[in-house]
């Protein structure tokens, strides 16, 4: 980028450095050397030597090194909290410098584990070299476009919502590569669309690690793996759909037979379930619920089939929702010990943040299914990479509309995370995705 500058303008950076090695920080020589190497490292000129002094407070938190040296574009002070692994720096200038390498050489030599900074530009003329630094807005040719990963490659540089979706893909792609832990979540709605198809091949793929839904997508993908859901209209008369025995999901109908089949499956499946809660003397977890059922599973295009047979496990907070739900009140009218445990998931999910070196999230839709997977990751403070696709607004405060800066200042998504937000029809938007992540 080119900058021309003016004398008397340029900026002001200030660093909180927190987690510091506490020996460095007691270090005064060693302050004393960054205050005499900083300057020349970034182009400033310094015209004192450096003054650095041990300073003992009342209070031992407060003490520490406190040392200044000065510029001819103003000065560099760094002030250490040994007992509190802290420093607070300042490099106030008249011109312009490199922040980011500031920054490594600083977090080098006080080995900071976390860092915070802050730039106060005074006023400048900048001159930006804006066409050799940002990519232009193009299109591109529809009748050479082969495959619908060729049409995402084109994405990029389309513009609006098609070059959230490019970010997305390499998003994705980077969590592959860095090995992080993959969370998938999803409302069950999706699951009604035919994305469950999408959902089991990743599963089966291995290419997530772990999902989290709602209880709507397990019930449906056990009524799909009997009979279909069919195709139907936005518009149709709901009325008259009632007395037929229909049940409508925006366009897709799924008749009341399904939800017989439903509790041809789950009534004596709830009786194993309570059996084995009597045989152990403990109440069942949701995860393992879904594992097991699972088992019961034949079905190649089932999420529940191949995620019992990979061994990974979906987490499911509202178990009781839906007509599972009503599936248990009712087996619980003839066996009112049986129970599910639904704190039983807290600690393994926990346990999959908490070790993970990495984890990112493709967050489909909102509810509780996104609201689980990031609220866990506070424990890991948020995030590294996180995707979100959405219908849902901001602008009425809730969990569904929130963008991932959002869930920054929640620390559910780190501050430097890679992330970014589409905005559109999951089922349009996520096969694109992953037909431009799954390139061979």
């Amino acid at each position: 980028m080119k900058i021309k500058t003016i004398h008397g303008y340029g900026s002001h950076l200030t660093i909180d450095a927190y987690e510091c090695n506490k020996d460095k920080l007691n270090d005064a020589n060693l302050i004393k050397s960054i205050l005499e190497e900083l300057p020349k490292l970034i182009g400033m000129k310094a015209i004192s030597e450096a003054i650095v002094k041990n300073y003992k407070a009342k209070e031992k938190e407060e003490s520490g090194v406190t040392g200044i040296i000065l510029l001819a574009e103003s000065h560099i002070s760094i002030h250490t909290y040994p007992k509190k692994a802290y420093a607070a720096i300042d490099i106030f200038s008249c011109k312009e410098f490199d922040v980011e390498k500031a920054v490594s050489y600083l977090n080098e030599k006080l080995s900071i584990g976390r860092i915070e900074k802050n730039i106060v530009s005074r006023g400048y003329e900048q001159e930006f070299d804006a066409d050799s630094k940002l990519e232009e807005v193009k299109g591109f040719d529809i009748t050479k476009i082969k495959t619908a990963n060729e049409l995402v490659k084109q994405f990029d540089s389309l513009g609006f919502q098609a070059s959230h979706i490019g970010k997305a893909v390499k998003i994705i792609r980077k969590m592959k590569k860095e090995n992080a832990k993959i969370f998938l979540t999803f409302t069950s709605n999706m699951v009604t669309s035919g994305l469950r198809e999408l959902f089991a091949y990743l599963v089966k793929e291995k290419f997530v690690d772990v999902i989290i839904t709602s209880t709507g997508s397990i019930e449906e993908d056990l009524m799909k793996a009997k009979k279909p859901f069919l195709l139907g209209d936005f518009n149709a008369n709901d009325r008259e759909l009632h007395k037929k025995g229909i049940n409508r999901v925006g366009n897709i109908y799924i008749p009341n037979d399904r939800y017989m089949i439903l509790e041809d499956i789950l009534m004596p499946f709830f009786k194993k379930m309570h059996d084995l809660q009597l045989k152990n003397n403990k109440m069942i977890s949701p995860a393992d619920l879904i594992y097991e059922l699972g088992k019961t599973m034949d079905d190649r295009n089932s999420i529940l089939y191949w995620a019992t047979k990979n061994n990974i496990p979906i987490f499911c907070p509202g178990i009781t929702d839906g007509a599972l739900g009503l599936q248990l009140y009712f087996f619980k009218q003839k066996h009112p010990d049986f129970g599910i445990d639904v704190t039983g998931d807290m600690k393994k999910l926990a346990d999959i943040v908490l070790l993970a070196d990495k984890t990112g999230g493709i967050l489909l839709g909102g509810g509780i299914a996104k609201h689980h997977a990031i609220g866990v990751n506070i424990l890991r403070d948020g995030f590294d990479y996180a995707v979100y696709v959405t219908t849902a607004t901001q602008y009425d405060g809730s969990l569904s509309g929130a963008r991932t800066n959002e869930a920054i200042s929640w620390n559910k998504i780190k501050e430097d995370a890679n992330t970014t937000t589409v905005e559109g029809d999951a089922t349009i938007i996520f096969p694109l995705i992953m037909a431009g992540v799954l390139e061979k």
